[in-house]
C-alpha cells in the first residue's frame, strides 16, 4: 500500500517500486486463476484490488516526487526500457484498446465493440488536446525572452536580475497541469472502459495489462545490466 510520507529519496521510492512489482505478479497470479475458472463471484472484488493497487501506485508517485515533473516524467527508479513507455508520467489511455483487442476481442459484444470504438476515438482526441498544450509549454521555453534569460542563467545584466527560477517555476507549474489532466483522462478512461466490460472480461483485460507490465520491467532490467556490462 501507499505511504502517507510527503517527500521520499529515490532510493525509497525504488524499494517501494520494486515491492510494488511484486505485488503486481502475486495480482497476476489471481487474475490467471480467476480467469480460467468459472468463478464469477469473486471477479468483481479483484478488479477493484487491482485497480487500487495501480491507484496507489500514482498516489505515492505524486507524493513522493512533492509533485516534481522531472522526477515524474524520467523515474529513476524506472528501466530504460519502460521509460519508453511513459506518456504524460504514465501510460497513455489509447494503448487500452489495442490490448482489449488481443486479450478479449472475440468476447466482445457488437454492443460492447460498437461503445469502445467510439471510446477509444474520443480518448484519443483528449490526448492530441493535451500534447498540444505540452507543444505550447515546450515552445515557451525556446522563445526569445525565456531562451535569452536560460542563456544568461540568471546573471545581472545592465543592472537588472535575470529571474530564472521564476520561470522555470512557471514552466513546471505548466507542464505538472498537463500531467494532471493526463492523469484524469487515464482515470476516466479505464472506469468508462470497465462499465462497458463484464467482470470476467475485465479480469482477462487486467492480467494481459498486468503481464505486459511485469515483462516490460523484467526485459528492461536485463537491457539495462547488459548495457552497463558493455561500458
Amino acid at each position: 500500500m501507499a505511504s502517507t510520507s510527503t517527500s521520499q529519496s529515490p532510493s525509497k521510492i525504488n524499494l517501494y517500486y520494486e515491492n510494488w512489482v511484486i505485488q503486481l505478479q502475486n495480482f497476476l497470479e489471481k487474475l490467471n486463476a480467476i480467469s480460467g475458472s468459472d468463478e464469477e463471484e469473486n471477479s468483481g472484488e479483484l478488479v477493484i484490488q487491482v485497480l487500487d493497487h495501480y491507484q496507489d501506485y500514482y498516489r505515492e508517485l505524486f507524493m513522493s516526487t512533492n509533485r516534481d515533473v522531472f522526477l515524474l516524467v524520467s523515474p529513476p527508479w524506472y528501466t530504460s526500457l519502460e521509460k519508453t513507455f511513459l506518456w504524460m508520467a504514465g501510460f497513455k489511455p489509447s494503448t487500452l484498446f489495442p490490448t482489449i483487442n488481443y486479450s478479449i476481442g472475440t468476447e466482445l459484444t457488437k454492443e460492447q465493440g460498437e461503445k469502445l470504438k467510439k471510446l477509444k476515438a474520443d480518448t484519443k482526441r483528449d490526448e492530441k488536446v493535451i500534447e498540444k498544450g505540452l507543444a505550447k509549454v515546450q515552445e515557451r521555453v525556446a522563445a526569445p525572452p525565456i531562451f535569452e534569460l536560460m542563456k544568461r542563467g540568471g546573471t545581472v545584466i545592465d543592472g537588472v536580475a535575470s529571474d530564472l527560477e521564476s520561470v522555470i517555476d512557471e514552466l513546471k507549474q505548466s507542464m505538472m497541469l498537463m500531467i494532471e489532466t493526463a492523469e484524469h483522462l487515464r482515470g476516466s478512461t479505464v472506469r468508462k472502459i470497465l462499465d462497458i466490460l463484464r467482470h470476467k472480461q475485465a479480469v482477462k483485460l487486467l492480467a494481459a495489462v498486468a503481464q505486459f507490465h511485469l515483462q516490460a520491467r523484467k526485459l528492461g532490467l536485463q537491457m539495462d545490466i547488459q548495457s552497463a556490462k558493455s561500458k
